[in-house]
C-alpha cells in the first residue's frame, strides 16, 4: 500500500527528534516507503523469518517478543509510535529473526528495504546519522535491560516500566507486563496492590 502524506509526514516529524532530516533527503526516501496495517494480535515479523524490510510505527503498540520449546512466551520490549520495528540480526546478516513482532493494538506504520535504507544513509549524511542513532539507541536500551534486570528489584523495574511507558501501561496486558519484568502474574498483582497501599499512606500524611 502506498504511503499516504500524512503518514509520511508523521514519520518525519517523529525521526526529526533523532536526526534533522533536510526536504531533499526526505523527497529521495519517501517513493521507497509503503504503508502496513496490522490488526490488533497480527504479528509484523514472525520468528525464523528473514526479513528484508526496516519498519517505523506510526499509530499503535507493538511488541517483541520470544517463544521457547515448550511455546511460553517471553517479552523482550515493547514500541510505540515513532519506533523501529525489526530485527537487526536479519536485516545485517541475513539470519532468520529470533522473536516475533506483534501489533497489540490496532497499528500502522512504513516500511522501507533495508538495502534502499543503506542507499540513503550512503548518499546523505542526515540518514547516515539517523542510521547511526537508531543502533546507538537499540545498544543503550539493550544495556539498560540487562541493568535493570541485574541491579533493581521486581518492583523498582515495574517502576521503570512506568517511566518508559506512561502512554501505554494502561493498555499492556498483566501477563505481557509480567512476562517483560521477569515475574509471574501473582507478583505482579502484589507489586501492584503494595503500591496503591503505599500511595494511600503517603496521601494519608500528607
Amino acid at each position: 500500500m502506498a504511503a499516504s502524506h500524512e503518514q509520511l509526514d508523521k514519520l518525519r516529524i517523529s525521526l526529526g527528534r533523532i536526526a534533522l532530516i533536510p526536504d531533499d533527503a526526505w523527497r529521495a526516501a519517501e517513493p521507497y516507503f509503503s504503508a502496513r496495517r496490522l490488526e490488533s494480535g497480527e504479528c509484523l515479523l514472525q520468528a525464523g523469518e528473514v526479513a528484508s524490510q526496516l519498519f517505523f510505527l506510526t499509530r499503535g503498540l507493538a511488541r517483541f517478543y520470544y517463544l521457547d520449546a515448550h511455546g511460553r512466551e517471553f517479552n523482550k520490549t515493547f514500541a510505540g509510535p515513532g519506533q523501529a520495528l525489526g530485527s537487526l540480526a536479519a536485516l545485517v546478516d541475513g539470519e532468520p529473526s529470533p522473536f516475533f513482532v506483534q501489533a497489540l493494538l490496532p497499528s500502522s506504520c512504513l516500511a522501507i528495504g533495508y538495502r534502499e535504507f543503506l542507499t540513503l544513509a550512503a548518499a546523505h549524511e542526515s540518514w547516515r546519522a539517523l542510521q547511526l542513532r537508531l543502533l546507538e539507541q537499540l545498544v543503550i536500551k539493550k544495556e539498560r535491560r540487562e541493568a535493570d534486570f541485574l541491579c533493581l528489584s521486581a518492583t523498582e523495574r515495574y517502576h521503570q516500566f512506568l517511566r518508559d511507558y506512561p502512554r501505554f501501561a494502561d493498555a499492556i496486558p498483566n501477563y505481557h507486563i509480567a512476562s517483560y519484568l521477569g515475574v509471574t502474574e501473582v507478583a505482579l498483582s502484589r507489586i501492584r496492590r503494595r503500591l496503591k497501599l503505599t500511595a494511600v499512606k503517603d496521601s494519608a500524611g500528607d
